[in-house]
């Protein structure tokens, strides 16, 4: 069982090269204190466009305990907090149901997330998404629930999955719509969002 922790926050546009600096401070810490992997971005689609995302992956909850202490103890997550132009706007923990691909010959430079809520994870459905996904541009990704947070009333799944390019992302979701596999999602998942995050390197 593992768990990613997933943040939103919000940068004022003459602090983003600041605050991508101290993402990347953000990542040592999280990385010497639990977490597995680390991955960080900037959203490109939606309401929340220019807000920061990050991703931390951990194999248990204890392990996002160390990792929440430590964060709270560094003076770069303090600067950064008391600089008035980087605000936490939400986040959650996400339970793993599954996870597919194996990083492939592509080195990932986007990840669409893909929140959705249905009554049951309907693994099939969503197994058979991924599937087509992966054949067709997706180099990897992970399924999961929220169990903590905003999102977590039992029934809001999120869908990660890691790209090459956005044209790897057309390719993938051409596929999606040739296969029928969208068709099995939409009758047994409400698809709330759909949005693309550029990762930082």
């Amino acid at each position: 069982m593992s768990y990613v922790v997933i943040t939103q926050a919000k940068i004022a546009p003459d602090y983003r090269e600041t605050a991508i600096s101290a993402l990347k401070q953000f990542k040592e810490i999280w990385s010497a204190n639990g977490a597995y992997r680390v991955l960080q971005g900037i959203l490109m689609t939606g309401s929340n466009v220019q807000c920061s995302m990050a991703f931390n992956y951990f194999e248990n909850m204890a392990d996002i305990e160390s990792a929440f202490e430590a964060m709270r103890e560094a003076s770069i997550v303090k600067q950064t907090m008391e600089s008035g132009k980087f605000e936490i706007l939400r986040r959650g923990i996400l339970k793993d149901l599954f996870s597919f691909g194996t990083g492939g010959s592509g080195e990932a430079k986007f990840i669409v997330v893909t929140n959705g809520t249905a009554e049951t994870p309907e693994l099939t459905a969503v197994e058979k998404l991924t599937n087509v996904l992966n054949a067709n541009g997706a180099i990897s990704g992970r399924y999961g629930q929220f169990v903590m947070g905003d999102q977590a009333n039992g029934k809001t799944y999120l869908l990660g999955a890691a790209y090459p390019s956005l044209s790897a992302i057309q390719s993938a979701y051409d596929a999606v719509a040739e296969d029928g596999a969208a068709a099995d999602i939409y009758n047994s998942v409400s698809v709330q969002r759909r949005q693309i995050v550029r990762l930082i390197k």
